[in-house]
């Protein structure tokens, strides 16, 4: 009777690798709820929520907004997907190792991880979604990869979450314990944050670095499915009138003066010009007069010191012209190709992101295929 036994315990332990899926995905579940591992799906709630209310006045209206609304929101992706695996595998090495020995498949271990992780992973980029839209974040409605632009944003944050789930799923695989994961993850978080290529300017010499983040691919992503390169940029104008009390020493010729006190169509000088002096002349007469003499001309090339605000300039242009100028400048300026709303640049994150996904997953496999020789 015992030898029977025996032979039943041996023979479930060396079920098939779909056998083995199913058992641990079960085992994964309970664990999510026996375990506060369901925690993560209010926890995504609070970070996406947070997220919303910094982003929400100024995304979709303005270039450097939507870029930065844009990091924020995959950001808060990463956050989710890094910290829903962090400890799954190292809190329970020791019980992996044990069957291991007994007949356990890695592969169908990490499958059942990944199948789960990916359900978990959707739900969090829906609550996100939702979230985003309690918020009244005023997202566009057509969307570039399907018809709907939400349906296309929850895509690209599951890819990034999903991404990120899977690298921290690696890092769990290798380290010591659940402290020591923990301290690793906010260096992982750093890198992603920094390296994104979006925000900060990075020196040419480590800008290839960029490519090797999730950050990178999730930003670039959401940028131009938002359609970054047709927005305004505003801060360039923002940054001139906060600047208009501010006083420039500048030096023109005698010439250039008149030109542009005689030429230019600004209100403020036209009421100038059409001004009558005490002998009859209008203002514009007087200076076409000043200007046709020959003493003039002796002195036209005279370079003169003139002190102004930058407001005079702006009040001479006109302000609806010079907002009008900056802002064209600063567009062209701030126009990048990787963030052109094109289903070629999105598709090219997809597969990044994907790629990224089945080689964390992979190195995960062949990190816990070793576990036997682990002396730890």
């Amino acid at each position: 009777m015992g030898e029977t036994a025996v032979k039943k315990q041996i023979k479930m332990h060396h079920h098939g690798r779909s056998f083995q899926v199913l058992i641990y995905l079960g085992k994964i579940v309970r664990i999510f709820f026996y375990q506060n591992d369901w925690k993560v799906l209010p926890m995504a709630a609070i970070v996406a929520g947070m997220a919303s209310l910094v982003v929400r006045a100024g995304m979709f209206h303005s270039m450097e907004r939507t870029l930065t609304g844009s990091l924020a929101l995959s950001c808060v992706a990463l956050w989710n997907g890094f910290f829903n695996s962090i400890q799954v595998i190292c809190r329970e090495r020791s019980i992996i190792k044990r069957e291991h020995r007994s007949g356990l498949h890695i592969s169908a271990y990490v499958l059942a991880h990944m199948i789960f992780q990916a359900v978990l992973c959707a739900l969090q980029s829906v609550i996100t979604i939702y979230v985003c839209t309690l918020v009244e974040i005023p997202f566009p409605t057509d969307g570039l990869i399907t018809k709907y632009y939400l349906l296309d944003l929850a895509i690209t944050l599951f890819l990034v979450a999903y991404a990120s789930d899977m690298t921290s799923l690696f890092i769990s695989s290798i380290v010591r314990s659940t402290t020591a994961a923990m301290t690793v993850m906010p260096f992982i978080l750093i890198f992603q944050l920094v390296f994104s290529g979006g925000i900060f300017s990075l020196p040419r010499s480590i800008e290839p670095l960029t490519n090797l983040t999730i950050s990178h691919y999730g930003l670039q992503s959401i940028a131009a499915q938002s359609g970054y390169n047709d927005l305004p940029m505003q801060s360039a104008w923002e940054t001139l009138n906060k600047m208009k009390n501010s006083e420039v020493d500048a030096k023109v010729t005698l010439d250039q003066m008149m030109e542009i006190l005689k030429t230019n169509k600004n209100a403020s000088l036209e009421e100038l010009r059409s001004k009558k002096l005490d002998n009859g002349m209008t203002v514009k007469e007087a200076m076409e007069l000043f200007t046709s003499s020959s003493e003039y001309k002796q002195y036209s090339g005279v370079i003169l010191p003139v002190k102004f605000k930058v407001s005079d300039v702006i009040d001479i242009i006109g302000e609806n012209k010079a907002k009008g100028l900056v802002d064209e400048k600063s567009k062209a300026a701030g126009q990048n190709h990787d963030y052109d709303r094109t289903i070629e640049n999105v598709a090219k994150c997809w597969t990044a992101l994907g790629l990224m996904t089945l080689l964390m997953a992979l190195l995960s496999v062949i990190a816990l295929e070793f576990i036997d020789k682990d002396k730890r």
